[in-house]
């Protein structure tokens, strides 16, 4: 890019500000640059008001309410000569400014009133209490204002609401705005864009975890050595009914998504996942054929198979209860009853996911290789079938006592399998649900069961099965 004439801090166009709007827009400014290297700040913005008014046809309301581009009493013409005036006014600092420190950046610089017409989700000009000190507006500095002009480009259209995905650490931040960005450039110049592209993905869910597949793809292990977080913004600026979304991904949930993409995990971990997509709007009675790993969907005029490729875009269970902290565990006992199942993916989800103590799974795991020990295999059923009956925490510590307990003292051995410590402090503590304890130890039972190949045939209820 070349050097500007107008008093503007460069760095500041770009740099990470943690406002997940700024810094979209400013790795969009970024991209959106490499694109025009001859081109000044000034002759960027232009270029940028020809395609949000000639491309676009002003459809930018869900961001700027009443800017000079989204004026339905202006034309094209003047929606132009305005925008331009606007911001040569606001480079050369010609326009109403105070000195201060900008709400965004941080730094102390000249100052110019935002509100819903320039920036996302701030208070009109008219509501002065709802802004610091009674401003007219939330005070931004020109750099700031421009990398909000620029949103557009580094988002995607998700379920009728602009999304943008959002990190803590900015290197994860950036390929999403980025990307959007090259998506839509592309889009506008194959003349097959009339607005902000729409995502592949139809949930939010589903928006997040594909993001994620792309940022493991592009980094290895080493690289992922920060807390990774990931935000989901699903928002609009339009109107009078402003509203904003928030899907939060913690770095519990990603280190763990993570770690199930690694070559030991991977297969079991999408044979389990690809089970849960559902399409309510096209294919709302596709079934899952897991040898094929295709979803079939019968038509009145023919069968469809649907592949990964299609399918890994629609909503998602699993995703969607990661995402609000909802148990696993259910699903996983449900997919362990007929599939052999990596039994450290339940430790890594139980501890640091759903917060058990690893002495909790250790002692779950050691209780579990004893009831198979002492049992006949026609006994097996019987044990299973009443760890499924159980109800209620007073039915399992019975189940725990008689049947663990008891029966390990019965044949003689010495050492006791469960002490009072760690019956109160690992398996029965206040914090822990005596459901994911029983579901738990049934996981264990059954894929210590898929590990010796034992053919026993569990017979169970069909409330159970559900």
């Amino acid at each position: 890019m070349v050097t500007d004439k107008f008093k503007i801090n460069q760095e500041w166009l770009s740099c990470p500000t943690g406002d997940p709007f700024a810094d979209a827009g400013g790795y969009a400014f970024e991209e959106f640059s490499k694109h025009y290297p001859n081109c000044n700040v000034m002759q960027l913005i232009e270029k940028l008001t020809d395609i949000y008014i000639n491309k676009w046809d002003s459809k930018i309301n869900a961001f700027f309410l009443n800017s000079k581009i989204t004026q339905p009493s202006f034309d094209s013409k003047k929606k132009k000569e305005e925008t331009l005036k606007y911001f040569n006014e606001l480079l050369n600092e010609s326009t109403k400014n105070s000195e201060g420190f900008c709400r965004i950046l941080g730094k102390k610089t000249s100052l110019f009133v935002a509100g819903r017409d320039n920036s996302i989700l701030t208070g009109s000009g008219k509501f002065v209490n709802f802004h610091h000190y009674f401003q007219t507006g939330i005070m931004l500095s020109k750099e700031a204002i421009i990398r909000l002009f620029f949103l557009p480009l580094a988002c995607e259209l998700l379920e009728g609401s602009i999304a943008l995905i959002h990190s803590n650490v900015p290197s994860f931040s950036s390929p999403f705005a980025s990307k959007n960005c090259r998506s839509n450039l592309l889009d506008i110049a194959s003349g097959i864009s009339d607005g902000v592209r729409k995502s592949s993905s139809n949930a939010p869910g589903t928006a997040l975890f594909r993001y994620v597949d792309e940022v493991i793809s592009e980094y290895n292990d080493s690289e992922m050595k920060y807390d990774v977080a990931l935000k989901l913004y699903m928002f609009s600026n339009f109107g009078a009914e402003p509203d904003i979304e928030i899907y939060s991904l913690p770095s519990t949930i990603f280190y763990f998504y993570r770690t199930m993409h690694n070559v030991k995990n991977e297969k079991q971990w999408n044979s389990f996942v690809n089970g849960y997509y559902f399409n309510s709007k096209e294919y709302k009675k596709a079934v899952y054929d897991e040898p094929s790993n295709t979803y079939i969907a019968s038509t009145k005029e023919n069968q469809v198979n649907l592949e990964e490729c299609s399918f890994k875009f629609w909503r998602n269970k699993i995703y969607e209860n990661l995402l609000i902290g909802k148990s696993l565990i259910p699903e996983f006992l449900k997919y362990s009853r007929k599939n052999k199942l990596n039994f450290q993916i339940i430790e890594l989800y139980s501890t640091k996911v759903f917060n058990m103590k690893k002495e909790t799974i250790s002692k779950i795991n050691q209780m579990a290789e004893f009831i198979l020990s002492s049992c006949e295999d026609s006994e097996i059923n019987k044990v299973i079938r009443k760890l499924d009956g159980i109800k209620n925490p007073s039915l399992l510590r019975r189940f725990v006592v008689k049947d663990v307990v008891a029966k390990n003292f019965n044949k003689g051995n010495k050492e006791a399998i469960l002490t009072i410590e760690e019956y109160t402090e690992y398996l029965f503590p206040d914090t822990n649900s005596w459901r994911e304890i029983r579901d738990v130890l049934l996981i264990a039972l059954y894929q210590k069961m898929h590990e010796r190949n034992m053919s026993v045939e569990i017979e169970l209820d069909e409330d159970i099965n559900e």
